[in-house]
């Protein structure tokens, strides 16, 4: 059960919200004014993992680089 953060491109209200399916996502409304023009944002958990700007992975966990390839997180 992902939590999505969205922005209102109305309103400019940022809110989260539970989804549960597809369906949840694409029903999704501004709490503040109620509507439907929203759109998702990057989670800020990735910033905070140590993803740098250039969309490399430059965290503690590995060297896999952007797209992985390298033993980060025990794969490959």
């Amino acid at each position: 059960m992902p939590i999505y953060e969205f922005v209102c491109k109305d309103c400019r209200t940022t809110f989260e919200t539970l989804c549960f399916s597809q369906r949840d996502l694409e029903e999704t409304r501004c709490p503040r004014c109620g509507s439907r023009n929203v759109g998702k944002l990057l989670s800020t958990f990735s910033s905070r993992m140590g993803f740098g700007s250039t969309g490399g992975f430059s965290g503690g966990f590995g060297s896999g680089g952007s797209c992985g390839g390298g033993s980060g997180f025990g794969f490959g």
